[in-house]
């Protein structure tokens, strides 16, 4: 199993696909090559070895079994589970990425690659922690950041025509008085949609790894930045193929996309008092798949034994993550603000009832 190697021609350091340049950089010399010309000038041919063969540790802790690939720079042993595609060596540092694990069928169509650093995540993780009031003051100091990893998550993309049949019963009130009475005159309407609509690009998330929820809460990334995939993009960063089928995850897809087209449709009706559906009817008319990865920063942090994960959107800067709730800080900041409504409440009725 072959091993693409990113080692700097001019001085033999380790490249890195450099994320403000969008080139290939090597940080000792600043030599750069644009992605597409360069070729790694290292490959290494030996097959990997399952790691039960040379050491107790040979599964990850999910039950992942691990595999030994040889450094073809240093020679050193680089252990790695099945879906890890680049990675880096532990004893020269080099970039490195399994060829067989993005070529053939497992090739990616596109790729989208990182515009941020992980000097931007840090940044980013230190002013979400701020801007949330009620974490406690001290999460921030004494927060322990684990891992920072940028990492090349597989993504399916999915593209559909959607179908829509709709009825829906729609009212129109009228109100009005004469000297002895008011009166409200409730007509209904028989509401007709019917239509296709079409959706490109649609991900779900073909990691087992990575949580669908969090994946999905990174959206959107700008499809229009993406660019056809070439291995010099992950030098410097972690990628895993796909380890869950487009079958598998084509149900989520088409779920999203029936929603939205029930809620397309269903915003197309104006000018009613209500709205009740009485059918709303989806189907695929046709469907195409497209495989590609995208950009996120992966933090693990500890704070006091307990550990919290966040997630950096590595091309648009959109950060979430599970924060600790400060009771203090809650009883800081809506204390005031509840005495402050209770007394305007207690005045208005006073002075004004």
């Amino acid at each position: 199993m072959a091993l693409h190697e990113y080692e700097c021609p001019a001085c033999g350091g380790a490249m890195e696909f450099n994320p403000k340049t969008q080139k290939i950089k090597c940080p000792f010399c600043d030599s750069e090559f644009d992605v597409k010309d360069y070729v790694a000038n290292h490959n290494s041919q030996g097959a990997a070895e399952a790691a039960d063969e040379y050491t107790n540790q040979n599964t990850t802790d999910d039950g992942q079994q691990l595999y030994i690939y040889k450094c073809g720079s240093c020679g050193g042993e680089i252990l790695a589970t099945e879906s890890l595609g680049s990675t880096k060596c532990p004893f020269c540092s080099n970039n490195v990425v399994v060829s067989e694990k993005f070529t053939g069928e497992f090739k990616p169509d596109y790729i989208i690659p990182f515009k941020s650093t992980k000097e931007d995540a840090m940044k980013t993780y230190r002013e979400h922690v701020k801007s949330k009031k009620l974490v406690p003051k001290v999460f921030l100091d004494e927060n322990h950041i684990d891992e920072i990893k940028g990492v090349y998550v597989p993504f399916w993309l999915y593209g559909a025509t959607m179908s829509f049949d709709g009825i829906y019963e729609g009212t129109k009130v009228r109100t009005w008085s004469d000297s002895k009475y008011h009166y409200t005159e409730t007509k209904y309407y028989n509401v007709q949609r019917a239509g296709t609509e079409d959706f490109d690009y649609v991900p779900a998330d073909g990691s087992k790894e990575m949580p669908d929820d969090l994946m999905e809460s990174l959206e959107p990334f700008d499809q229009n930045e993406m660019v056809p995939f070439n291995m010099g993009y992950l030098a410097g960063f972690l990628a895993n193929k796909y380890n869950v089928s487009s079958d598998a995850m084509k149900p989520r897809a088409i779920e999203r996309m029936s929603a939205s087209t029930v809620a397309d449709f269903k915003a197309t009706i104006n000018g009613y008092a209500s709205v009740r559906p009485h059918r709303e009817n989806t189907q695929v008319v046709n469907s195409t798949c497209k495989y590609a990865l995208y950009p996120v920063y992966i933090l693990n942090t500890t704070w006091k034994g307990q550990n919290y994960l966040f997630a950096m959107n590595g091309q648009s800067g959109k950060f979430v993550g599970n924060l600790p709730f400060s009771w203090a800080q809650g009883l800081k900041y809506y204390l005031p603000i509840g005495a402050i409504a209770t007394l305007i409440s207690f005045l208005f009725y006073y002075f004004v009832l």
